[in-house]
């Protein structure tokens, strides 16, 4: 699979791993590896290659699903059920889930979205396209940014406590909880984090010398 395109991973239930290459394998290799229940077993899923990349879609319930990345490839996971992992893949990555947890840790730069569930996502660039966009219907959601990087902040809560290390106050108003603002001048880029009954948390990651 070339660099440059994207992997989209469609689940109905699973917990997805995502990954990069085994070491020694090659950059450009995915691989796709599915544990299912006893029993009944689902269908296997399927691999379908697309003007964008290519696409694997999983129907009925898995114990979980292992992807590996290629190199330079970007990542898309739709859950409908089942915690979502992403780790040191090279690419971007955007994940949207029903009910599950979500844990994003990467060096590039990555959105996700809950709707029962927990977020975390861990980035280490300072550059993106215009906003990334967190949030969750019923859970936290935590955030870590690399501390050079510029960039304009909104965060809310509808029910739930704000907290950031960036220096950056905010208001209340009844249970709801706002903090808007910039980081490091602003610049072109945007964090907006949104929570309905959960605690927002942006915190700085600091780079490693």
């Amino acid at each position: 699979m070339p660099a440059g395109k994207t992997m989209t991973v469609k689940v109905e239930d699973a917990t997805v791993n995502a990954y990069q290459p085994v070491a020694g394998q090659p950059h450009n290799l995915f691989t796709v590896e599915a544990t299912a229940p006893r029993g009944s077993p689902p269908p296997a899923p399927k691999v379908h290659p697309d003007a964008s990349g290519l696409t694997i879609v999983s129907r009925g319930k898995l114990v979980s699903l292992l992807v590996r990345v290629p190199k330079g490839t970007d990542l898309a996971v739709e859950s409908q059920r089942g915690d979502v992992n992403v780790t040191d893949i090279s690419g971007n990555a955007r994940v949207s889930a029903g009910d599950g947890n979500v844990k994003v840790m990467l060096p590039g730069y990555a959105q996700g979205s809950v709707k029962h569930g927990n977020l975390s996502v861990t980035m280490g660039s300072t550059d993106w396209p215009g906003t990334l966009r967190f949030a969750s219907g019923g859970g936290d959601v935590e955030v870590w940014i690399n501390a050079k990087a510029s960039f304009a902040v909104h965060l809310h809560t509808d029910s739930g406590t704000l907290f950031t290390d960036f220096g950056l106050r905010g208001t209340s108003n009844g249970s709801a909880e706002t903090i808007d603002g910039n980081v490091n001048g602003g610049g072109g880029h945007g964090i907006d984090v949104e929570t309905t009954s959960g605690a927002v948390r942006l915190l700085k990651l600091q780079p490693q010398p």
